[in-house]
């Protein structure tokens, strides 16, 4: 190759493939950048629980204490078996799994819509502040969202494949369809859409159906364990509560960490996810031929069997699977603005979508009121004021799961209720101490005490001598902390206690 040739090649090279590479590097220095820093997230010390126990336990663990699929689990067990490494490092794991999900939303936009609108895609997720969030912990949602653009692309790949090569990117879906919803059960709405798009081809893609049954018999073995968590599942908030928002959920599906001035202002939500859904069905609308209307169809599945079901299938961790393709429809919008003289307008676009994105991933890794809790502050506080025979309670109880081997909690006794029943025997063991004292601390008690009974059962009984308040963006991630003192004597009246931030 002589040097005139090699220019060109490098040329064609970088006009191809420099946009993903520099999505790769923006991507994985979003996710990786201070991983192992922050504490366990409580699902991530939920995780840890399950899969330390054996595979026959762990099943049975998931069935009845879990509504997600076993596989995640499954293959923490056996990684953890090989590894024994410290459970924040698993973060790795999935954190470098999501890059290919960058990939797989490039190669499909390249395909579909060309190199203008891959890159853009590709540098609409790497920068995509929410799933950054999920995408630095170790849980099974980076899995999914990736694992379902790549499902997608085996589609496209394989449909477009000619002679024996066909059999080989065939079986490679037909893996992608079975892993799905055993990574999470959202993933068999992808494969059910993959079906749909298959019947637009019938003659080239009926493979794709008989992927889809095949991942449908797969899941035989498992019905007993769905039919156990149905009745309890899809209720992390539900439809008809107050804290409940379909404005907030479109933005919580693609927007974390934005300025909380911002959001706090009541026109904020529905100006800014009447702006994405804007965007998204204009690039589903020019993209109708493609992919990308099957691939966010299962969307209007969700918002209508919630609304029937009262189940929310609407939590926006939920919906991340379907994020790589609002971006590839972000991409189409940039590239036919760009192909007309509103070409400025795409342009001012894609800095308007990187600028805010900047904004919020500084927030998510740099400033802790955006961040998910930091158990290391709260072990920090009890080592300051603790006693030795203190006694904790933590409400709710998965908690414990993150807590549990920290110097400040592994000498004391401590309970938790993991669920709703569990709060008679919590407070009763409370008050079988009565000289002690007692550090309650919370959150997410929605999920197990939403009226607080174990909190104000402690009020009633027992002075409280401190509360401390970790002020976070988000209720959800707030902990509180009150020390209690020993039970009332006769006639002992209630202290009232200034909350401070610790």
């Amino acid at each position: 190759m002589n040097s005139s040739s090699a220019r060109l090649w490098f040329a064609q090279a970088a006009r191809r493939y420099g946009w993903l590479a520099i999505a790769l590097l923006v991507g994985a220095l979003c996710r990786f950048w201070d991983l192992t820093g922050p504490s366990l997230f409580i699902d991530e010390g939920f995780v840890f629980h399950i899969s330390e126990h054996a595979p026959k336990e762990i099943l049975q663990l998931v069935a009845y204490t879990d509504f997600h699929p076993p596989l995640f689990y499954l293959v923490t067990h056996y990684l953890m078996g090989l590894l024994h490494w410290a459970p924040w490092d698993y973060r790795y794991f999935t954190a470098a799994f999501s890059l290919t999900g960058i990939v797989a939303t490039w190669a499909i936009a390249r395909r579909c819509f060309g190199d203008v609108a891959a890159a853009v895609a590709a540098m609409a997720l790497a920068f995509e502040p929410a799933l950054i969030e999920f995408d630095r912990l170790y849980r099974m949602y980076a899995v999914l969202t990736a694992l379902g653009a790549i499902s997608w692309w085996l589609v496209l790949r394989a449909s477009n494949a000619q002679g024996r090569s066909r059999l080989p990117w065939w079986i490679a879906y037909g893996v992608s369809a079975v892993l799905l919803p055993y990574v999470h059960y959202v993933g068999a709405f992808v494969v059910a859409s993959q079906g749909l798009y298959a019947l637009t081809q019938l003659r080239r893609m009926w493979p794709v159906l008989v992927c889809g049954l095949v991942a449908l018999l797969a899941l035989v073995p498992w019905m007993w364990a769905i039919k156990v968590q149905y009745p309890n599942g899809g209720y992390v908030i539900r439809l008809n509560s107050p804290e409940f928002s379909w404005a907030e959920v479109i933005r919580a599906t693609i927007a974390y960490g934005l300025p909380i001035d911002w959001m706090l202002k009541p026109a904020f939500d529905p100006i800014f996810s009447t702006c994405v859904v804007a965007v998204g069905l204009a690039g589903i609308y020019l993209g109708r031929k493609s992919v990308l209307p099957f691939w966010c169809a299962p969307i209007i599945v969700q918002v209508a069997a919630s609304l029937l079901t009262g189940k929310d299938l609407v939590v926006p961790r939920y919906l991340y699977v379907y994020v790589p393709a609002l971006c590839i429809a972000f991409g189409v919008v940039v590239a036919t603005l760009a192909r007309t003289k509103f070409r400025v307008v795409g342009a001012a676009l894609v800095a308007l979508y990187i600028g805010i994105s900047v904004m919020s991933v500084y927030d998510l890794i740099f400033v802790p009121f955006y961040q998910f809790p930091d158990w290391y502050g709260i072990n920090a506080l009890l080592l300051q004021h603790e006693r030795k025979n203190d006694i904790i309670v933590m409400d709710q109880g998965a908690e414990y799961w993150v807590v549990r081997d920290f110097t400040a909690f592994r000498k004391h006794q401590m309970q938790g209720p993991a669920i709703p029943s569990d709060l008679d025997s919590t407070i009763a063991w409370l008050a079988g101490y009565p000289k002690r004292r007692v550090w309650y601390i919370e959150n997410q008690p929605t999920f197990t005490d939403a009226k607080h009974r174990v909190e104000k059962a402690l009020d009633a009984t027992r002075p409280a001598l401190g509360r401390w308040r970790q002020p976070r963006a988000f209720r959800e991630d707030i902990v509180r902390v009150v020390l209690y003192g020993p039970r009332f004597a006769a006639g002992g009246k209630k202290s009232v206690v200034k909350t401070k931030s610790p």
